[in-house]
């Protein structure tokens, strides 16, 4: 198979986050984020995440030392962020999630300048992701959507290859075509996709068609990116997270559209807070509403996916058992509850839910999604969940996670036996 992230840009990244952490600049930046977010939160704090509140802030400054590397827009390069910790070719790589990030999409960047060309060509590496987007971002918290093209509105080879062009000008006929605005700073791809074993991100290049006699931008302008991006985007990211903790106990907020509230923009979006007791469950019962891609997964309370190569945390349609009525029923609970659809919290009692439609059909609204929530306890379980749902018991759950964590892996490094 072909490893679309395992390329010079990404290595190179990486490397720069690396020597990045070791500046005091940075080290400052970090204690003054933790303070801001802690600040802001209070006594508010879960006391299941206070152990873990170092852990979460760190990532949040590794996604923005992350977009730093990636800012050069006149030598501009894919890479990839809002990724769990690992480890790779004998490097150990920090994590870099937050916002809520997707566990299903591979998330890239790369740098964008207004009143400059740009050429991207891309190719299906195997398998198509399940939805792809290409947006110009005209924030570092990658919220400000200027544009967005899909993978569905681009036109494809027949070799499955395309070419998009980036520019200030309007398309005037041209497809695959981005304009950029004067406060572009990115290009920002996900690839989703529903089955981890299968589906690889697109294999991307990028090219600078203006100048490009600049010198490359340097570690010191990149340590010094991080540090007012970062700091700039806390009253924004305490928002996000403080808009879907404050939603009512065991509850979801209704399925919406989410433009002007920042991110994927033709997604629609539903999210709820938990807060769960060792005998207790929330039913999410949803349609798919004929999305190309559907999908619920769990956050912890500071809004940082939870350990999905290990625990299924996050389940998409194509991971699920679907009922007969077309509808996926899913339970999240802190322990297993002996169904097929298990949220696993991973031992947390305060959990973010976001539920997630994507590519969906061109006549649909958000009146036509659904989303419904019942909390009940654990032996309340059977008489409220149809007759035909699928149960699993201890060795069909082992060898279901087994499966998903080899998904993982080579969904997330690109690569089968990783």
């Amino acid at each position: 198979m072909t490893n679309s992230i395992a390329n010079t840009d990404q290595f190179a990244a990486e490397e720069n986050v690396i020597s990045m952490w070791g500046d005091e600049r940075i080290q400052n930046a970090r204690r003054r984020v933790g303070g801001m977010f802690a600040y802001g939160y209070g006594d508010s704090i879960p006391a299941e995440m206070r152990p873990q509140y170092d852990e979460v802030m760190d990532e949040y400054m590794t996604n923005y030392l992350f977009k730093a590397a990636a800012s050069d827009d006149r030598h501009p390069g894919f890479v990839r962020n809002f990724m769990a910790p690992h480890n790779w070719r004998g490097r150990d790589v920090p994590g870099a999630r937050m916002g809520g990030d997707n566990p299903d999409n591979c998330y890239r960047l790369a740098g964008i300048c207004h009143g400059t060309a740009y050429r991207v060509t891309g190719r299906v590496a195997d398998k198509k992701p399940a939805n792809i987007s290409f947006t110009l971002t005209g924030n570092y918290g990658t919220t400000v959507t200027i544009q967005t093209l899909e993978d569905h509105q681009l036109e494809w080879e027949p070799d499955g290859s395309f070419i998009i062009t980036i520019d200030d000008k309007p398309a005037n006929g041209r497809p695959n075509h981005l304009r950029t605005a004067p406060r572009v700073k990115f290009l920002f791809v996900r690839d989703t996709m529903n089955d981890w074993a299968t589906e690889t991100p697109l294999d991307l290049q990028i090219e600078c068609l203006g100048d490009t006699s600049a010198p490359p931008v340097s570690l010191d302008q990149m340590v010094e990116r991080a540090v007012f991006r970062a700091c700039e985007d806390v009253p924004l990211y305490h928002w996000f997270q403080r808009a879907w903790s404050a939603t009512t106990v065991n509850t979801v907020r209704p399925p919406q559209f989410i433009q002007g509230l920042g991110g994927l923009v033709t997604q629609a979006l539903s999210f709820g807070n938990f807060q769960l007791g060792d005998d207790d469950a929330v039913i999410l019962d949803y349609g798919p509403a004929g999305a190309g891609y559907s999908a619920v997964q769990l956050a912890d309370w500071l809004s940082r996916s939870i350990d999905c190569g290990n625990i299924q945390s996050s389940l998409n349609t194509t991971q699920s058992v679907v009922d007969s009525d077309g509808r996926v029923r899913v339970v999240v609970a802190k322990h297993d509850p002996g169904v097929a659809n298990w949220l696993d919290t991973g031992g947390l009692s305060s959990v973010i839910m976001l539920m997630r439609w994507q590519a969906l059909p061109p006549q649909s609204s958000d009146k036509g999604l659904s989303l419904n929530v019942k909390p009940v306890k654990l032996s309340e379980l059977a008489s409220e969940l149809p007759a035909e749902t699928a149960r699993f018991n201890g060795v069909e759950r082992k060898a279901q996670i087994e499966a998903r964590r080899l998904a993982f892996q080579r969904r997330f490094y690109c690569q089968d036996g990783a």
